[in-house]
């Protein structure tokens, strides 16, 4: 388990919150898993003046049913907070854009895995995503992964999918890779997290160092969009956090089936934007890099 960095509020702000698609020649192993994943987003310097960061924790909680040999079936809930500081702002009017950030969701990943070495995926997904004080009814996004993957060998498993989301105001579809390569018995590429609607999974190249340990280093793009307070400097608007994360990373086991890993990287190519509740461009702005560290524990029982 390489935990859930990589896909909380984006990939160092991220949340393991969607299920990946299982590689193996089997359909994903039942039972519980979970994760949890405190982060900093270290302040970075917005274009037109002032600063902008944000601290968060995600959770994750699902549930995995072989149903026979070929087909499994599960669950995954996930929890994302985000508490962002905007200091001094020139762009957006001034006016600090957003500040608590909330993403809540479930997600039920179905696996068959055929006798031929065929791996299917289809995850639906429903979610909320809006700040402190958004209408519920207006911050409700949706929508599924597929993937289809062909186990070539014992150590290689390569295939494409589609994601497709309504998300806030917008809709985002998006091609995926889903590789999962045992090069030796040291280095690995793989997704390091799974699709959903923030993006794609990425890609990580990890090496085994022993002893339980490893690191490994890699990137994914995202896409955010979330609904804004409806009594907010912008209300029932749009917020759009899009952004490309590279990272790099070192883990161990600590139990049989649990993990705990440490991420530093950072965030690049960062654009910010507030729309009207109709989704029509407001303002725009862009930052520096910025400095992201995090935790993760992420098991299975």
């Amino acid at each position: 388990m390489r935990g859930s960095f990589l896909s909380l509020a984006g990939v160092l702000t991220a949340a393991l919150a969607w299920c990946p698609i299982s590689t193996e020649a089997q359909p994903a192993p039942a039972g519980y898993s979970y994760s949890v994943t405190p982060l900093y987003h270290f302040d970075s310097d917005l274009d037109e003046g002032g600063e902008a960061g944000f601290g968060g924790a995600f959770i994750t909680f699902g549930h995995t049913s072989s149903l026979d040999q070929r087909n499994s079936l599960g669950w995954r809930a996930h929890f994302d907070y985000e508490d962002w500081s905007f200091d001094e702002p020139v762009a957006f009017g001034g006016n600090r854009p957003w500040d608590k950030l909330y993403r809540y969701g479930v997600s039920a990943p179905w696996t068959r895995v055929s006798s031929s070495g065929w791996v299917w995926n289809f995850t639906p997904t429903v979610g909320y995503a809006g700040e402190s004080g958004a209408d519920f009814s207006d911050a409700i996004e949706y929508g599924a992964t597929l993937a289809v993957a062909r186990r070539y060998s014992e150590s290689l498993t390569l295939g494409l999918g589609l994601g497709f989301f309504r998300k806030v105001e917008d809709s985002y579809v998006f091609p995926m890779v889903v590789v999962n390569w045992r090069i030796n018995d040291q280095w690995r590429l793989s997704n390091p997290a799974p699709a959903g609607p923030a993006g794609p999974a990425g890609l990580e190249l990890s090496y085994a160092l022993g002893g339980g340990w490893d690191t490994g280093f890699g990137a994914t793009q995202r896409q955010e969009r979330q609904r804004l307070d409806s009594d907010g400097p912008f209300p029932d608007g749009v917020g759009e956090h899009r952004f490309t994360v590279v990272f790099a990373r070192i883990g161990r086991d600590i139990a049989a089936t649990a993990r705990l890993n440490f991420y530093a990287g950072a965030e690049v190519n960062t654009k910010l934007r507030v729309e009207d509740s109709n989704g029509n461009r407001l303002y725009g702005e862009e930052s520096d890099a910025a400095l992201m560290i995090g935790l993760s524990l992420a098991g299975r029982f």
